[in-house]
């Protein structure tokens, strides 16, 4: 009987890479005992998660950024681009701005620390599984700021995702995030209320944005 047999409908299949290994059994046995998440594999290499995640084709793959042959975000690239109803989740011990950075260009639909507990670990799988963004609040606000500020310039969404490197859906995702969290219902009301609250420049935006600021769809 194969896998997919097995599963459940409605069960998140979940690949984990870590090369820690005791850390990547504990997370084996937390999302186990979790209602409706089933660990497909465990892997502990870049190379190996690539090979197995094409064939299980998982829902989650739940990859720590440093690994012996490449990163994480290694790993969300190459899902972006062969299998785009796979959900990406770093979670690391570092959680320095440069790999934030990387992981935010990189696909992958959030980053969370392994100082967390492993129920905040589960239910990121699941928010994952939904394709929701997760980052922490202080990393989030530092990647809403760098899309805001692309906005600002008068960057279209296609524009804003390929400078940032992540796709169009994902960019949409975090315009979203920005909106809830200023409280804004259209990109222009979001850029006025982040450039009076002094966290971002409009530089570009009325002189790019005249005459069209409300035909591109958020």
């Amino acid at each position: 009987m194969t896998t997919e047999t097995q599963a459940g409908a409605g069960t998140i299949r979940v690949l984990i890479v870590d090369d820690e290994r005791l850390f990547a059994e504990l997370l084996r046995v937390a999302l186990r005992s979790a209602e409706g998440i089933e660990v497909v594999e465990v892997v502990h290499d870049v190379s190996t998660a690539v090979r197995r995640m094409g064939e299980l084709r998982p829902d989650v793959v739940l990859a720590d950024y440093h690994l012996p042959d490449g990163t994480g975000a290694d790993i969300a690239r190459t899902v972006r681009a062969t299998l785009p109803d796979t959900s990406v989740l770093i979670l690391t011990g570092d959680a320095s701005v440069s790999i934030l950075s990387d992981v935010a260009r990189s696909g992958a639909v959030g980053h969370l620390t392994k100082d967390r507990p492993f129920d905040e670990v589960v239910e990121g799988v699941r928010a994952a599984s939904l394709g929701e963004i997760l980052f922490a609040p202080s990393e989030l606000q530092r990647l809403l700021l760098e899309v805001l500020q692309l906005l600002a310039e008068g960057a279209s969404t296609a524009q804003a995702s390929e400078q940032l490197g992540i796709s169009s859906a994902t960019l949409r995702a975090h315009v979203q995030a920005i909106l809830r969290k200023l409280g804004a219902h259209s990109r222009l009301e979001a850029v006025a209320e982040a450039a009076r609250l002094g966290v971002i420049t409009l530089e570009a935006w009325t002189r790019d944005r005249a005459g069209n600021r409300s035909k591109e769809p958020v």
